[in-house]
């Protein structure tokens, strides 16, 4: 007398992108899988992910969570830069970090459970994120490498962002923390002109720059306009346009 198939192969699991209503966390998983944090994860481990995953199209200056909310969630940002600053007890505002497409916010927070430590709100203009529940990337976490090694390489990103912070504002001098903020952003946003100039695709107010390398505000349009006026840099519609990054090298080397 045969033995009957186990109901594992008689019925073998259904991939979650299968699933009744699977189409919707299909398209969420293909949207996963073209960022660069994700492009080595598997379409099932991304299926898993995406059970968990809502977009969301933050409006400029749209908080997508405020410092204290509990973290139960962690955003991929798509489309746009997200800038995370933290309030001081005096109200004013310091810029902490600048997050791109394909980068994660939020992650550390999620993972450990607690509260936001800083408000994160679209920077310029229109950003689109994925959020992503705590409780879908425990499960995939525990069911996958490859989703591990993406996570852990996630966190590095964001302490290598953040220690940029720590390395412009103990740059020095004003104008030599200026010139650090522009190389960074070079390295970060830039992209070379058929001119021999970078322009630097974020939005940055001058309030905004004054917040990333702690000085003052007039300060910083009083020696932004100085390097205007010898060509060194241009302001342009939502953008930074480099003229002279060797003039501002100098500054941070001298």
């Amino acid at each position: 007398m045969g033995h009957a198939a186990p109901l594992s192969l008689l019925h073998p699991p259904t991939d979650a992108c299968e699933a009744p209503g699977g189409a919707h966390v299909d398209a969420l998983a293909r949207r996963l899988g073209t960022l660069e944090l994700f492009s080595q994860v598997g379409r099932a481990d991304l299926c898993q992910l995406a059970q968990g995953a809502r977009p969301r199209r933050l409006d400029p200056g749209q908080s997508l969570w405020f410092a204290g909310e509990h973290a139960n969630w962690f955003a991929l940002i798509e489309s746009g830069v997200v800038q995370i600053r933290r309030m001081t007890p005096t109200g004013e505002g310091i810029l902490v970090g600048l997050f791109r497409r394909g980068e994660a916010v939020g992650l550390a927070a999620a993972l450990e459970g607690g509260a936001f430590p800083a408000d994160a709100i679209a920077l310029g203009e229109p950003a689109d994120v994925l959020s992503i529940r705590v409780e879908a990337l425990r499960r995939a976490l525990g069911d996958s490498i490859a989703v591990s090694r993406a996570i852990n390489g996630a966190l590095l990103r964001h302490t290598v962002a953040l220690r940029a912070k720590i390395d412009i504002v103990s740059a020095g001098s004003v104008p030599r923390r200026l010139a650090a903020l522009m190389h960074y952003l070079i390295g970060r946003f830039g992209r070379p002109t058929a001119t021999g100039s970078i322009i630097v695709d974020v939005h940055l107010g001058r309030e905004e720059i004054s917040q990333l390398v702690s000085a003052r505000v007039e300060t910083v349009i009083r020696i932004l306009s100085r390097w205007q006026k010898a060509g060194w840099i241009a302001s342009r519609p939502g953008r930074i346009e480099i003229m002279r990054p060797d003039m501002l090298e100098r500054i941070v080397d001298s």
